[in-house]
């Protein structure tokens, strides 16, 4: 499972977040809105019938209502706005000028005094209604009329519609605008974080000894106890490699004499074989000692520049060889451990190469991803049988007529998996043996 950042993850949570805030508080107005919009038409339409008792009168039970009124709308046909007149048999007695006739199915208020809200359509287009009920008395008699007025929904629907546009594409704005601000201000917040990352690849690549200070208060104590830790490491490893060199002085002083003893004693070939077995098992297990693949933190090491040392030695010792070597480096590339564990690796396998190599070697050296890769190839004899799956394992050797007790190849392979990385033994396209090398440039935890 990829592990997400926490500027992404932080920046993501903060955005659903405010994003749902802001369209819910954007469908909140935009219902009370609506709602007091919906109010406001059926108050108007309530004042409308007002209006009209207002000018309504009754002479001997009929009811008298101008037909010009003082709302223009009224008046003029088709404005959108229209009044009429209903007795207690829901016949018209009175229209404005705005419609034709009165239209059937209005929803009438049961009670005198009660008003009544409601929706009818007419020839397919909506309006909204208020009709009101009333009781009339003159000269001992009642009378009953039923005053509605209604207007066009769509009127109160385009308004609805304009105030969604400009309301939703204001919140969109400023939804936008806070979610960039709120980037500028994350990325302000987490530059220390960034400056502690940059700093941490700086100790990795040994352009940086420590840790500066000039952190915010939440990250100073963990800057204060890496510097601690670095530190520390440090100082073991000094003691460590004291303590191997203190190790290799007094364990070769005394091979030195038994050796130079043994120059007395020519036909012990027994004694002789020994002490060179010892001799080697020394440097082998002080090889093994050195290796710094758990180290707190590796420094980034120059591939060509190690690699150039290796070569200007080798060349001068298999001077009378006449071999070509080349070498394909892409880019300037680190790697990221001890310098001693990559020339021992460089050292050993290309001795190996020199050794066997008939006239060309090639090393290639590559960066994929989160990994480095190396290849070193030659164009010798290659491999014999099953030989290439045996031959990292302790003495076994290539040649077993040549010098050495065949334990080279082993301390690569100690190293290679101390860093967590693989190596293999193949032919080379060269026709002779090839090794391939794979390093994680992040070490699991």
């Amino acid at each position: 499972m990829k592990t997400v950042s926490l500027r992404k993850r932080f920046f993501t949570n903060t955005t659903i977040i405010g994003v749902v805030v802001m369209l819910i508080s954007a469908l909140i107005v935009d219902i009370s809105y609506r709602e007091e919009l919906e109010k406001s038409s059926r108050e108007k339409l309530h004042l409308h019938i007002f209006t009209l008792l207002s000018v309504a009168h009754t002479e001997q039970g009929e009811l008298l209502i101008p037909d010009i009124l003082y709302n223009p709308r009224f008046n003029t046909i088709d404005s959108g706005l229209w009044a009429v007149v209903l007795n207690d048999q829901k016949q018209a007695v009175w229209n404005s000028l705005s419609i034709e006739k009165a239209p059937d199915n209005i929803s009438l208020s049961l009670k005198t005094g009660d008003i009544i809200f409601g929706n009818m359509q007419i020839d397919e287009q909506e309006y909204i209604t208020a009709a009101y009920k009333i009781a009339w008395e003159e000269g001992g008699e009642r009378y009953s009329f039923h005053f509605v007025t209604a207007e066009d929904a769509s009127i109160l629907n385009n308004t609805i519609s304009h105030f969604r546009f400009w309301l939703f594409s204001g919140f969109f704005v400023i939804t936008l605008t806070l979610l960039l601000c709120q980037l500028f201000v994350l990325k302000l917040a987490f530059r220390p974080i960034s400056h502690l990352e940059n700093e941490i690849i700086l100790l990795e690549k040994g352009k940086q000894n420590t840790l500066s200070m000039d952190y915010p208060r939440e990250l100073s104590g963990v800057a204060e106890s890496l510097n601690a830790l670095i530190a520390n490491e440090h100082r073991q490893r000094e003691r460590y490699r004291s303590s191997m060199a203190d190790l290799a002085h007094s364990l070769k002083t005394p091979m030195t004499i038994i050796a130079s003893e043994m120059k007395n004693y020519p036909e012990n070939k027994i004694l002789k074989d020994a002490t060179k077995r010892i001799d080697k098992n020394i440097e082998y297990q002080l090889r093994r000692a050195v290796i710094s693949g758990h180290t707190l933190l590796n420094y980034g090491t120059n591939i060509v520049e190690v690699l150039d040392l290796v070569q200007e030695a080798l060349s001068k010792i298999y001077r009378d060889k006449k071999i070509s070597l080349s070498t394909k480096v892409e880019g300037n590339l680190y790697f990221f451990g001890d310098e001693n564990d990559l020339m021992e690796v460089f050292g050993n396998l290309l001795d190996n190469a020199y050794k066997y190599a008939i006239e060309k070697i090639k090393v290639s050296v590559a960066q994929c991803d989160n990994y480095l890769s190396i290849s070193i190839e030659d164009d010798g004899k290659g491999f014999i049988g099953d030989q290439a799956s045996k031959i990292f394992t302790r003495g076994e050797r290539l040649d077993s007529r040549g010098k050495g007790q065949g334990i080279g190849l082993a301390v690569v392979f100690d190293i290679v998996q101390s860093y967590q990385g693989t190596i293999e033994a193949v032919t080379s396209s060269l026709g002779g043996a090839e090794f391939r090398i794979i390093f994680p440039l992040k070490q699991k935890k």
